[in-house]
């Protein structure tokens, strides 16, 4: 049981890296600073890696508890007895669906600046003036509009 719980640490503690590059990102997008936002999406994919692996030694260590690879932690969880070890694993799962939580929030939060940002490009590259107020303002009928633009990488 040390292993999986240890594997599961680890997923924990690459997913806390993986929430700060997304706030790096996030920052580099509120600013439109393109060549910090590239470095942080290499980084993120090296880290969205990293994690793939994590997660493959994770399955490994469930299945040599003889636990099914699609079984879920909560599952794992409920068929533990009582003890030190089932309520660090409680811990760690805890902690592991808050860190995912604000992942995917701030993923989200990401996503809609760098949809901004494009349409802020476009409009730019279209003459400046086609969707926006005399003041450079987005008019009324430019936000209600569906966000136009690219898809992130959304495996988080």
């Amino acid at each position: 049981m040390q292993n999986y719980i240890e594997a599961i640490e680890k997923c924990l503690n690459q997913c806390k890296e993986m929430l700060q590059l997304e706030s790096e990102k996030r920052r580099a997008l509120a600013v439109n600073l393109g060549k910090d936002i590239e470095d942080v999406v290499r980084k993120q994919q090296a880290a969205l890696m990293k994690l793939e692996t994590l997660e493959q030694q994770r399955m490994q260590a469930q299945q040599q508890l003889g636990y099914d690879s699609a079984a879920t932690a909560t599952q794992i969880l409920e068929q533990m007895p009582n003890g030190p070890e089932k309520d660090r694993l409680a811990d760690l799962v805890a902690q592991l669906r808050q860190v995912a939580t604000d992942l995917k929030e701030q993923n989200k939060d990401s996503l809609e600046l760098a949809k901004l940002d494009l349409r802020l490009i476009e409009s730019l590259r279209a003459g400046g003036q086609q969707n926006t107020t005399q003041s450079g303002v987005y008019s009324r009928s430019q936000a209600a509009k569906p966000p136009q633009g690219t898809k992130f990488n959304g495996s988080f």
